[in-house]
């Protein structure tokens, strides 16, 4: 009888299977609660990563615009993107975690934000945390209407910009800069006259005078923007240390035609001379235009190569030069190799040069104008950047931006600049 009840107690308990139910559901309860976490937590991700990507954007159009202004220091970049960054996060309730960084690219104009964060955990502790975080980035660029017209590169001297005596500044419609810290990185005296959209310092002015511009310091330092362009080839001599003297008049000038001047080239005398359109190299000696000589050249660019290498025009010498429009000096009316001694001065000191259309790009050398009356107004659009500016006596350096007035072409990262803010793609 007894078996008999065991063997009854057995049947009804295989039977039942409701204690391996329990049994299972406590097995695969931690993994259908993980599983429910994930979900979550990449659906938390997911709407994070949309909130953050808008706030980046907001936050870099908010930075660009500032940057449009001419006036936008590393420490004001950080209190406006991460001041405007974290407002629109907490709107969303993200208020903690958020690494912010920003800095300002592509010479100037535009601003780059990231934002990254971890992502969010549903059950602390019980699921690992994802490592690997959530980051966005945005790219705002100024577009529009401004535009950089002169550029002292020099980082550290006390006169990056030197204005002497009487001498008169004018950039018509475009923005003047000198990227030296120094305290006294421009410096003026009186009687001068600076006339600009925006002159922006990035250490500070001494002296006195007048600056009809927007006047400000502590301005981020402008990148060389010709920094990528290459040199033109090299090529054979064409010519040795020539003298071009007493050749051509008004009505036939002496023709000169593109390639490699080894040794220099004087123009001197009462010659009147006609550069072919294209590339000259000048090489290991100066290119000198001497009193009471006259040049002209539509479409020419001049490569300054080797330490003897600088351009003269001195006094009564009659100047008219436009770029090329297009070859290795498409807009470059001057080139310094930039494998040279820093501080060889170039010098512009006849009353004579009126058309100097296209860009002195001189990276490592001062321009130093010391004429008694203007130069270069009759140019289309003069570009300067140069090591430093160094405006002697009183001359009158007019600096004009007509771009759609020539056919010769502003190098890209100079010209025109901002003025509304857009997401770059």
């Amino acid at each position: 009888m007894t078996g008999l009840s065991n063997r009854r107690a057995w049947g009804r308990f295989r039977d039942d299977q409701r204690g391996g139910v329990i049994i299972i559901a406590a097995i695969a309860l931690p993994a259908l609660v993980i599983g429910a976490g994930v979900t979550i937590d990449y659906g938390l991700a997911t709407r994070d990563r949309v909130i953050m990507q808008a706030a980046a954007d907001a936050t870099a159009i908010a930075a660009a615009r500032e940057l449009s202004n001419g006036h936008l220091t590393d420490q004001r970049l950080i209190e406006v993107v991460n001041g405007f960054a974290n407002r629109q996060l907490e709107a969303h309730d993200l208020k903690v975690g958020n690494a912010i960084t920003a800095r300002i690219t592509n010479s100037n104009r535009s601003v780059e934000v990231n934002i990254a964060r971890p992502m969010r955990n549903s059950f602390p502790g019980l699921l690992p945390t994802m490592s690997s975080g959530i980051g966005v980035n945005a790219t705002a660029t100024v577009v529009g209407n401004q535009k950089i017209c002169v550029v002292a590169l020099d980082s550290a001297s006390s006169e990056a910009i030197y204005i002497k005596s009487n001498s008169w500044l004018t950039a018509q419609d475009c923005n003047v800069y000198s990227n030296s810290k120094s305290p006294t990185g421009v410096k003026s005296d009186s009687g001068i006259r600076v006339t600009a959209k925006l002159m922006c310092s990035a250490g500070g002015y001494s002296g006195s005078g007048e600056f009809i511009a927007r006047k400000l310091v502590d301005c981020p330092p402008v990148d060389d923007p010709l920094i990528g362009r290459p040199a033109p080839p090299a090529e054979a001599c064409k010519a040795q240390k020539l003298s071009v003297i007493d050749k051509g008049s008004a009505n036939a000038r002496h023709v000169l035609t593109p390639g490699t001047y080894c040794g220099g080239l004087f123009i001197g005398g009462n010659s009147v001379v006609k550069f072919e359109a294209g590339t000259y190299i000048i090489k290991d000696g100066p290119l000198v235009v001497d009193s009471n000589a006259d040049i002209r050249g539509e479409y020419v660019g001049f490569y300054l190569q080797g330490e003897k290498t600088t351009f003269q025009f001195l006094s009564n010498a009659k100047v008219v030069l436009d770029a090329p429009k297009d070859g290795p000096l498409a807009g470059l009316l001057f080139f310094e190799d930039r494998t040279v001694t820093a501080g060889r001065e170039h010098m512009i000191k006849s009353n004579f040069v009126s058309n100097l259309t296209g860009t002195m790009y001189l990276s490592r050398g001062t321009l130093v104008v010391d004429a008694t009356n203007e130069v270069a107004q009759q140019s289309a659009f003069t570009l300067i950047v140069v090591k430093k500016l160094y405006l002697s006596a009183n001359p009158k350096l007019v600096v004009k931006s007509d771009y759609r007035s020539s056919a010769v072409p502003v190098p890209k990262g100079l010209g025109p600049l901002g003025g509304d803010p857009v997401l770059s793609q």
